[in-house]
């Protein structure tokens, strides 16, 4: 159930997408983008690329994954902006954009049990507890790859659901993981690392590994500063849990998870 905070920043943003997309203005409720639907759409699917979500113009977001200059990949956003929702959904993108999988993804987070509705996901390696002694072993091989890559290796990607968590692990898994941030993406082991923006502000350190960040919705605005250095950042306006924004060519631009059709 939509609290009022929540149902007017719905309004708001399903104007916004009326606007950009010319549409006339008309009653109802929110719709978010089908991914099945958006899918169909793209007539031109790059090769060796991510669907990280769609612009209010149906234009599609990617990540190309032979590209190493966007270096690994933050999101951040207050409780509830969405944030494990948007791994997920880059997962099943992955599996529906290719008839074969062209990824596959690896998950460290302190509630596996959050992933367990992906049990499903064939590109999914695994999800480990980063309390499990697993969860090391599993850093180290990634850092081992890295360091040696093999040009017929698949992208992998590094989705971590709690920076805070890598805190609790030991010093020597913290530094692969170090060593993965650096140079992960040039060899196709992507990070795509989540922490709440409280927490974020608190980890200077580590937020220095990222120039591409990802935001969901942030309603204090010392935090937003904070975090963005930049003016302008529509935080505390995105809908939780499905809009996010990115600072693109001096522009921020605001864009929606694709609905995986849940019911």
């Amino acid at each position: 159930m939509l609290d009022h905070t929540q149902a007017d920043l719905a309004i708001r943003a399903y104007l916004d997408i009326q606007k950009e997309m010319g549409l006339d203005p008309a009653g109802g409720q929110v719709v978010f983008p089908d991914l099945a639907e958006t899918l169909e759409r793209l007539t031109r699917k790059p090769a060796d690329a991510l669907l990280f979500g769609v612009a209010a113009d149906g234009m599609p977001l990617y990540l190309h994954l032979r590209d190493p200059r966007p270096g690994p990949i933050l999101l951040t956003g207050q409780k509830g902006s969405g944030k494990t929702r948007f791994l997920k959904t880059i997962v099943r993108a992955a599996e529906r954009f290719s008839s074969s999988p062209m990824a596959c993804f690896a998950a460290l987070t302190d509630y596996p049990a959050d992933f367990d509705d992906m049990n499903d996901a064939q590109t999914l390696m695994g999800v480990w507890g980063s309390y499990q002694p697993e969860s090391a072993q599993m850093l180290s091989k990634l850092a081992d790859r890295v360091e040696r890559p093999s040009r017929n290796s698949s992208p992998i990607l590094l989705l971590i659901d709690g920076l805070e968590s890598v805190l609790q692990m030991s010093s020597e898994a913290q530094e692969d993981l170090a060593y993965i941030f650096t140079h992960g993406p040039g060899t196709m082991v992507w990070p795509v690392v989540t922490v709440n923006a409280e927490i974020a502000v608190m980890l200077p350190e580590w937020l220095s590994y990222f120039r591409t960040r990802i935001f969901g919705r942030i309603a204090n605005p010392r935090t937003s500063e904070a975090l963005t250095y930049l003016p302008g950042a529509p935080l505390n306006n995105l809908f939780p849990g499905n809009q996010f924004c990115q600072r693109l060519n001096s522009e921020w631009i605001k864009f929606w998870l694709p609905s995986l059709g849940e019911g």
